[in-house]
């Protein structure tokens, strides 16, 4: 048997290289006309026998014209490997050099060309061959698929092992962090790498392409997995924490609106909690609902008809003209501080029309989470009672019934979208608004 030497010069699928520490990506073809003749691959030796039927795939990394690795199939799927020590499977082999942009594998008699072969096309599994003499011939490439082993997590920002993640939400601003994630996955010569990503709270957390997004406070479990089902897969737990934010010690959170709102009732303790701190309209000392009446009323000479602030029309008393709460008779203002106010009657028509309205249980209490367009939420308490309904001041009185004022009001079974009003002289709580 004729000891012949060949070449490679193209062919190859999923091919990678370095020219000139430019890296080469994805698959090179007859069109692709790579000025590489100057860079040769060393092989030291000879093959014998069938070697134009070696039908190759070749990974490997040239730096200063140095051969790192290199790796061929055969039509039984062996590997013969070529490395950078000179060992090849026990075989010797001689110098020759890659032309890329011919597609072409030059095969030699001891120092002479002894034919040459055009490859004509080429798949993962077929290749089609055209000689020098004219004929051509078809091969159907056989092999061990190369299945994935493991994929590991890491953060895209550091390469840190991604074993537990940490996401944050703002209420200052409504922003949500997002963070992506990494997969490594080995070995790096695995035929199917394709991966899903599933995060096991959507509530919580969110993944696409392997960006993390925070939604909401609490734990999820980011999922890496191979798409075939082959239950190879890496898992990072993600802690979405809420930041909060003061404004004079007071917290608020930022629903995407023009205010920001408190989150809980001027006097109240927790979000979860019905405060008992009720005011008059335009009062901002505290006063017991049953005793509140027009005959203790601040701004009025003891009826509704004789008020003293706040009037738009002679038959309810002095006329002043002034119909919105100033922040010195602003319960909000002087119980908080800061820039806290009673909101107004567009600032609550924002968050009732703007707004997602879901009825909730929160730490043991019943309400309404109230989610702004951004995402955040505030926990609006709710008694669940038939007879019972939650209300609270607006900082507007009716122009056309000055001896009322405008309020939130809701129940477990209805919202109203649009202020209703009440008399200025009995008690409401306060959710307070700031800028």
């Amino acid at each position: 048997m004729k000891k012949i030497f060949f070449v490679l010069l193209l062919a190859a699928m999923e091919l990678t290289t370095v020219v000139n520490a430019q890296e080469i990506n994805g698959d090179l073809n007859h069109n692709d006309a790579l000025d590489v003749e100057d860079v040769t691959l060393l092989i030291d030796g000879y093959l014998t026998g069938d070697a134009e039927y070696i039908i190759p795939k070749i990974d490997f990394y040239q730096e200063d014209n140095s051969l790192i690795y290199g790796k061929w199939w055969n039509t039984r799927g062996e590997f013969i490997w070529y490395k950078d020590d000179g060992t090849v499977n026990g075989l010797s082999f001689q110098t020759y050099k890659f032309f890329p942009s011919q597609g072409r594998i030059l095969m030699y008699d001891n120092g002479t060309l002894f034919t040459s072969v055009d490859v004509v096309y080429l798949t993962d599994e077929v290749m089609i061959r055209r000689y020098s003499d004219g004929t051509h011939e078809t091969f159907t490439r056989t092999r061990p698929e190369v299945k994935v082993t493991n994929i590991t997590l890491y953060t895209y920002d550091d390469w840190g092992l991604a074993d537990e993640l940490t996401l944050s939400i703002q209420n200052s601003n409504g922003q949500k962090e997002s963070k992506r994630l990494y997969a490594y996955i080995e070995p790096d010569a695995a035929d199917n790498k394709n991966v899903v990503w599933s995060s096991s709270n959507e509530d919580v957390a969110t993944v696409v392409n392997g960006t993390v997004q925070a939604v909401g406070e609490g734990y999820a479990y980011i999922v890496c997995a191979l798409a075939d089902g082959s239950n190879v897969s890496d898992t990072c737990m993600v802690n979405v924490q809420r930041v909060k934010a003061y404004n004079n010690g007071h917290e608020y959170v930022d629903l995407g609106l023009s205010v920001k709102w408190s989150t809980m009732d001027v006097g109240a303790n927790s979000p979860e909690e019905r405060s008992t701190t009720r005011f008059a309209w335009g009062e901002t000392t505290p006063k017991d609902v049953k005793t509140a009446s027009w005959s203790n009323y601040k701004w009025c000479a003891g009826t509704m008809y004789s008020l003293t602030k706040y009037n738009t029309r002679s038959e309810y008393g002095t006329v002043d003209n002034k119909t919105v709460l100033e922040p010195a008779d602003d319960a909000a203002n002087v119980m908080w501080g800061g820039t806290w106010r009673t909101p107004s009657v567009n600032e609550y028509k924002e968050l009732a029309n703007n707004c997602t309205w879901t009825w909730t249980t929160q730490n043991g209490a019943t309400g309404w989470k109230v989610t702004g367009p951004n995402g955040n939420s505030i926990f609006m308490y709710c008694s669940t009672a038939s007879n019972s309904s939650e209300e609270y001041w607006l900082n507007e009185i009716s122009s056309n019934s000055p001896h009322k004022a405008y309020t939130i009001l809701y129940t477990y079974v209805e919202i109203f979208w649009s202020p209703v009003t009440e008399e200025r002289g009995y008690t409401r709580r306060i959710r307070a608004v700031c800028e």
